[in-house]
């Protein structure tokens, strides 16, 4: 089964944007607390609902796919 990831990645500001980017429907995989930002994984087919929610999260400063993710690669 192939699911369709996308890395994206969001630079926060403060630690209880942290709290609030962890009750989303995303799974983290890497936390800068000294740069402060986080890379998220999720499904591409939710990529609609959860960016609407992060607009509306306050202490995001900038969110966007990653530049690193490569939608070519199939593992």
């Amino acid at each position: 089964m192939h699911t369709n990831r996308i890395s994206y990645v969001a630079v926060y500001q403060g630690k209880h944007t942290l709290s609030k980017l962890k009750k989303l429907p995303v799974d983290i995989a890497y936390i800068s607390s000294k740069q402060n930002y986080a890379v998220l994984y999720f499904d591409k087919n939710n990529e609609n609902m959860i960016t609407k929610q992060m607009k509306n999260t306050k202490g995001l400063k900038h969110f966007g796919p990653s530049q690193t993710y490569d939608e070519n690669l199939n593992f």
